[in-house]
């Protein structure tokens, strides 16, 4: 396993947890760095341990590259970078 960051992609709307476009969540398991909204990232984890985890090419983690808030109004995404 490996170092795992969301790159904070876009904003629409306004962020209530103060997220800007570049901002970064480093996760490196069990500790995650950065400013973290839990709402978001209760949203996210589904998604982050699979794509924390070393994975065959052809598995469906591979193809999501972008993640994305539960607000529908002031949406922020995220994109996926493994490192």
């Amino acid at each position: 396993m490996g170092r795992l960051k969301l790159v904070v992609e876009s904003v629409e709307g306004t962020c209530h947890a103060g997220y800007s476009a570049g901002d970064v969540i480093e996760i490196e398991e069990p500790v995650a760095k950065g400013r973290i909204c839990i709402y978001a990232f209760s949203a996210l984890i589904p998604y982050i341990t699979p794509a924390y985890r070393k994975t065959p090419p052809d598995d469906w983690i591979n193809q999501v590259e972008i993640l994305q808030c539960p607000d529908p109004e002031n949406t922020v995404r995220f994109r996926i970078v493994r490192e």
